[in-house]
């Protein structure tokens, strides 16, 4: 299957790249406000010992943590290439690694609901990705997702028995009553958005609104058909001839996700705490799907509390005020810090890139 469409010009941003400067600048507000919070919340709920004996910890055990939280840009990189390729797109991994990059960015100075899929398709498309193709792509990337924690889930609770802790039980039902809220919030706005549109398409709201509104109903409905066109023989090539291609990918994403969730039950070794790390990777599960439900930029304030929430039972008093601010360093200040500094990189580098080409465009037509 050949691309649909030729590799824009990367200077043609248009509103993704306004967006990725607004990335980019709440990005640099949050990163000093976040260190500086974590390091008041180890400073107040550590013990000073712990604080002091620090040097003496296993190092490697930190080491690791940190390969943990970031090795997964590779593993997600990797799932995008491998079936950019297979539906015949030629990209490299930098290409994706830049996409997989710029939707972390924005999932994380974002509300964490909001997830980075609309950058991701938007980037893919960018790099000469169609847009069905680019939707296939993420929808794959959903259905792997599932895949795993549809197993992986009922798995560790059943080894970790986590049924038996209280904090999981409250934690629950607090869940459900906010998922509720969200869901019933969500459907209103779909309605209200769904009558102003139709509003507009009558005349309610004056002539010229209308025939805009017309226009721009109209390139949606000739867009969406060649979206939905090229969505469904993607997957229908999946299904031909992508089977093993799925599986590469699902075992990529187990690690990946296994990686994510293991960062705690490494700087949990390096404190020298004792460790569950099946339960561990669940409560990590837990806490991860709650900080949707939390309205901040990447859940700031939100996730500490509610780490600290689940693991005050579990690790000891000295050292969980660390822990919870070792956590979120490691998980999203620190990503947030370098993922904005790589793609900084990778902006420069391409200017350059276009300076030199266009310096190379005028000498040749001299």
């Amino acid at each position: 299957m050949k691309p649909s469409t030729a590799p824009p010009d990367p200077s043609d941003n248009g509103g993704l790249g306004r967006s990725f400067d607004r990335v980019l600048r709440t990005a640099l507000f949050l990163v000093p406000f976040g260190v500086l919070g974590n390091l008041a919340l180890s400073w107040f709920a550590t013990d000073h010992d712990v604080l002091r004996n620090l040097g003496d910890l296993d190092r490697r055990y930190l080491y690791l943590a940190l390969f943990l939280a970031l090795f997964p840009w590779v593993t997600n990189t990797l799932r995008l290439l491998v079936w950019a390729r297979f539906i015949g797109h030629r990209v490299s991994f930098r290409d994706m690694f830049r996409v997989t990059l710029g939707a972390e960015l924005s999932s994380s100075v974002f509300p964490t609901s909001s997830g980075g899929e609309v950058f991701r398709w938007g980037m893919m498309v960018q790099k000469g990705i169609s847009q069905g193709h680019a939707a296939s792509i993420v929808t794959l990337g959903y259905i792997e997702d599932m895949l795993f924690f549809a197993t992986a889930i009922p798995l560790s609770i059943f080894l970790s028995r986590a049924w038996e802790l209280p904090v999981l039980r409250s934690l629950g039902s607090q869940l459900r009553g906010q998922a509720l809220l969200v869901i019933v919030v969500a459907i209103l706005a779909i309605v209200a958005l769904r009558l102003l549109f139709k509003a507009v398409l009558r005349g309610f709201l004056g002539e010229a609104l209308r025939r805009r509104g017309l226009r721009i109903a109209g390139r949606f409905k000739r867009r969406s058909r060649k979206t939905w066109h090229d969505f469904r023989s993607v997957h229908e090539l999946v299904i031909k001839r992508g089977k093993s291609r799925f599986l590469l990918t699902y075992l990529i994403t187990a690690v990946q996700w296994t990686c994510r969730y293991s960062v705690v039950t490494a700087l949990a070794y390096f404190l020298g705490a004792r460790v569950d790390p099946v339960l561990f990777f669940l409560l990590q599960w837990v806490i991860f799907t709650a900080m949707m439900f939390i309205p901040t930029p990447g859940a700031s304030g939100g996730a500490e509390a509610a780490f600290y929430l689940v693991y005050q039972a579990l690790l000891p008093a000295g050292v969980i005020g660390i822990a919870t601010a070792g956590w979120r360093m490691l998980t999203f200040y620190f990503q947030l810090a370098l993922g904005s500094i790589i793609f900084l990189i990778f902006n420069i580098a391409d200017a350059r890139t276009r300076a030199r080409r266009r310096r190379e465009q005028v000498e040749a037509e001299a």
